[in-house]
């Protein structure tokens, strides 16, 4: 066979695992891709795809071998760098997540994937001003989709710079009425501006899309702890650990309003869930503690009264 000929079977069997892969054909798609590198060793796509489908599947070592690989062959592919940062960003390695996403720009500047992950990877690392701005310019490139402003405003919330999340939030939320996480991310800014009411219509909003959400449920009831409204706020604390028994902080928290309350012994009983399900939960042991001394002190003024 000739070289054309060969070229023109490679290219086919490549063109055929692109169609398997895009249709979910993942088992397919991987046998014809290690097809083509049969017949050549250097497809450096062959490679990369290889890379993704291990990436789909969870493989993310895996993932950097055969993308790295890939990059070996052709560093000059923003997409090779886009992938394989994925893949590290995933496993915690964000420096070399930063790398490749920072090699990806550099040849496709307008590569709004890569300034999202560049943004993730650099928030894990602490770089919050380099991540707020790389955000700022996924936001400028990609103004009509949600997920860029979402992005901008936890990275904006986190560097308190709380009206300016809010307004990202509000952008991610007129894009994406149905948008969840905004919806709670708005209301825990909300709640930390002291907009206490807002806040629960936030937390309201995100539990009407989606009523199993127990950190939902949690935010909503400390919400409404804070407005003074605790009747209220032990009900949604009761609802997240319907949804998650072992939710620690919900547990501390309820047990905190039955403290308020003066039901030191079911009080104490929610702490002692709360240290259960999270031993190192320091502030579920104080609480624990200042229960027990608030039952000992019952039991001494019960004692005192019969005496007299």
């Amino acid at each position: 066979m000739d070289r054309t000929e060969s070229d023109r079977q490679v290219a086919e069997l490549f063109a055929s695992a692109l169609q398997h892969h895009q249709r979910g054909n993942l088992g397919v798609a991987h046998t014809q891709y290690q097809a083509v590198l049969a017949r050549a060793p250097d497809h450096a796509d062959s490679l990369h795809h290889l890379g993704i489908i291990a990436l789909q599947t969870g493989r993310h070592e895996q993932a950097i071998e055969l993308i790295g690989r890939a990059i070996a062959l052709n560093p000059a592919v923003p997409d090779f760098h886009y992938n394989i940062g994925i893949a590290y960003g995933t496993l915690g390695r964000f420096e070399q997540a930063v790398t490749h996403n920072r090699a990806a720009l550099r040849l496709k500047p307008d590569h709004g994937p890569a300034l999202m992950n560049l943004g993730k990877a650099l928030v894990a690392r602490g770089q919050l001003d380099d991540a707020i701005a790389s955000y700022e310019s996924a936001v400028a490139l990609m103004p009509r989709q949600p997920e860029p402003h979402f992005n901008l405003g936890n990275a904006l919330a986190q560097s308190g710079r709380r009206d300016e999340a809010v307004a990202r939030y509000r952008a991610a939320l007129a894009l994406r009425p149905a948008y969840i996480d905004a919806h709670n991310n708005l209301g825990t800014v909300l709640a930390e501006q002291g907009k206490l009411d807002e806040a629960v219509a936030c937390y309201e909003q995100a539990l009407q899309l989606n009523p199993g959400l127990p950190m939902t449920e949690i935010n909503l009831g400390n919400a409404l702890r804070d407005k003074g409204e605790t009747n209220l706020a032990a009900d949604h604390y009761r609802r997240a650990l319907q949804i998650n028994p072992g939710a620690a902080e919900a547990h501390n928290n309820l047990g905190a309003v039955l403290l308020s309350q003066n039901e030191p012994a079911a009080a104490y009983a929610s702490f002692q869930q709360a240290v259960a399900a999270r031993p190192n939960f320091a502030a579920a042991w104080k609480n624990l503690g200042r229960a027990a001394q608030v039952m000992s002190d019952q039991v001494l003024g019960d004692m005192g009264a019969t005496l007299d």
